[in-house]
């Protein structure tokens, strides 16, 4: 069955009503369109292999798709990746904030969505949206960057992809305009961090 809505919220001022429908919609299995301190991302349950299915067919993504972790705490981080002294500093230091920090993964993820992978991306966004429906759902979810085949740049204005996205079963939080410069990429596996791309977080943070 087809499920499509927009959710409309101030964005510094959320209403908790459309976050726990938002939190509904990701349990029943479907995708959701969320700001983040940089751009809109989607974002779904690791279990929700149609909602998985349905954003790699809708940005054309392949099996090899790095998808970010996203984490309301560190604790949360802590149960996907392995997080040594040096790595736990930076991470206290940087999140929540507009950044993805590569690090070796635990046994824990699912392996039908990140294969062999070693690594994964973890973040954990400043934005108070994403921040009170992951505080509200409880557990980690995927993300990605809402950013259409052939475009250069994300979606950041809901008045435009808001008609791109509806004929798919997703929710769409609609907080305004969104970023559209993407996370700052760490990479942390190996002691030293490596930058991998400057984005909108300052490095060295």
């Amino acid at each position: 069955m087809h499920v499509f809505e927009h959710l409309r919220l101030n964005p510094e001022r959320p209403q908790i009503r459309q976050i726990r429908r938002a939190v509904e919609l990701l349990r029943q299995g479907h995708f959701v369109v969320v700001p983040t301190d940089t751009t809109y991302v989607l974002l779904c349950l690791p279990q929700a292999g149609d909602a998985i299915a349905g954003i790699r067919a809708f940005r054309r993504l392949d099996d090899h798709h790095m998808w970010s972790v996203v984490c309301a705490d560190l604790s949360q981080a802590a149960n996907c990746v392995r997080i040594d002294n040096v790595a736990h500093r930076i991470l206290k230091r940087c999140l929540p904030g507009p950044y993805t920090f590569i690090l070796p993964a635990s046994s824990t993820l699912p392996r039908r969505i990140f294969g062999k992978r070693k690594d994964v991306g973890i973040r954990m966004p400043d934005h108070p949206v994403c921040q009170m429906l992951l505080e509200e759902l409880g557990e980690v979810a995927l993300a990605t960057t809402l950013q259409l085949p052939g475009q250069d740049e994300p979606e950041y204005d809901p008045d435009e992809f808001v008609a791109r996205i509806r004929h798919l079963s997703c929710g769409i939080i609609d907080a305004g305009w969104g970023g559209m410069v993407p996370t700052t990429v760490v990479d942390l596996c190996d002691g030293e961090p490596v930058l991998l791309r400057e984005g909108a977080g300052e490095w060295p943070a």
